[in-house]
């Protein structure tokens, strides 16, 4: 790893801070081997062998729900033949032997942007993990406090404002986890039937953390269009005109998982693929951002990461009070409203 990787703990701070609180570290090692050997056409054993005992690793086996390491390396043995991840392969080791300058160039804008949410008394120290192929343009996992990933082979052609952008975004998630108590899993054995309130709490929770990190990469919808921001540009123009039907398919998801709960997870994932999956253009994302933007213009930022400590229903409950003031918002059913209240698993949950 370059020293500057090493060197570089970039601490997120008020101008008045004493100290730093929140700092985030890159690591570059799987993105640097996986984006050469894809250049190079071929995955050699030497290199193989350095990718297996690289920490990212296990995480992009998760992440792609492969069975293990070796199933890993056969997909990445793949991607030289799809032309598309050559062509980012070629873009990106050629900026890390260039001394990635445009990865350097991020650091300083994720810092301000995080700076705007997070209080000055929130500490942790972070991890970015640049990795390249797989499924995602970037991930976090709830369960693992201090790192986030992003896809490299899906930036090739960003600016070092959408790069960054991207990378706030999924900090934030990891500032999530600190601070966010996820909902119960159900419980080993539990009935189906009984696990209505299970998955509809985590339907709002899953509104509550992708919607406030898109406050970082929604501003794409509002700058002309780049060879990158082109497709999403587009999808969240398109979610905005059909915002009042973004509602509907939300509120129909949270019945469908009340009324007829999903029995194990890979079958709620159907269910919030609907929502977040880029099938039907992210369309949550769209829904999730609505409401984190207008609570922001009513309570200021400060707001946002206060919320994070409260139930998930809350998101949903005081953005339905602002909505139903302002015709321009999109408002839930009323008996969406009362189920969120009904159903919601614990007590904070008020009106």
């Amino acid at each position: 790893m370059r020293a500057w990787l090493v060197a570089v703990l970039l601490f997120l701070s008020l101008p008045s801070r004493a100290a730093p609180a929140l700092q985030f570290s890159f690591d570059e090692d799987f993105a640097r081997l996986v984006s050469q050997s894809v250049q190079a056409g071929t995955l050699d054993d030497a290199t193989a062998a350095k990718i297996r005992a690289l920490p990212a690793t296990p995480a992009m086996v998760r992440k792609m729900k492969l069975k293990d390491t070796d199933a890993l390396l056969a997909y990445l043995r793949t991607l030289p033949k799809d032309k598309r991840s050559a062509d980012a392969a070629q873009a990106v080791s050629a900026e890390f032997r260039n001394g990635g300058a445009k990865y350097k160039a991020v650091a300083e804008d994720v810092r301000r942007m995080l700076n705007e949410y997070v209080p000055s008394q929130f500490s942790a120290q972070l991890r970015v993990v640049f990795v390249f192929g797989g499924n995602s343009s970037g991930f976090a996992f709830d369960d693992d406090h201090e790192s986030v990933y992003v896809n490299l082979a899906r930036f090739s052609n960003a600016t070092a404002q959408e790069l960054a952008e991207t990378i706030a975004h999924e900090l934030f998630h990891a500032v999530q986890s600190h601070v966010m108590t996820a909902p119960p899993r159900p419980a080993p054995g539990a009935a189906v039937s009984s696990m209505g309130t299970v998955w509809l709490n985590r339907l709002l929770y899953d509104l509550v953390q992708e919607g406030t990190a898109d406050l970082f990469t929604h501003p794409i919808a509002d700058r002309e269009a780049s060879p990158y921001s082109s497709r999403l540009r587009d999808a969240k123009l398109r979610n905005a005109k059909r915002i009042e039907s973004i509602v509907t398919l939300y509120e129909t998801a949270g019945l469908r998982l009340l009324l007829a709960p999903p029995p194990n997870e890979d079958e709620y994932e159907k269910v919030y693929g609907l929502l977040f999956y880029g099938t039907f253009d992210d369309a949550g994302y769209e829904l999730g951002w609505v409401i984190a933007n207008a609570l922001e213009k009513k309570y200021g930022k400060e707001a946002i990461f206060k919320l994070l400590k409260d139930h998930p229903s809350q998101f949903v409950l005081r953005y339905q009070e602002i909505a139903k003031a302002d015709p321009k918002l999109p408002a839930f059913s009323e008996e969406f409203i009362r189920t969120v209240v009904a159903q919601a698993s614990d007590g904070r949950v008020t009106r």
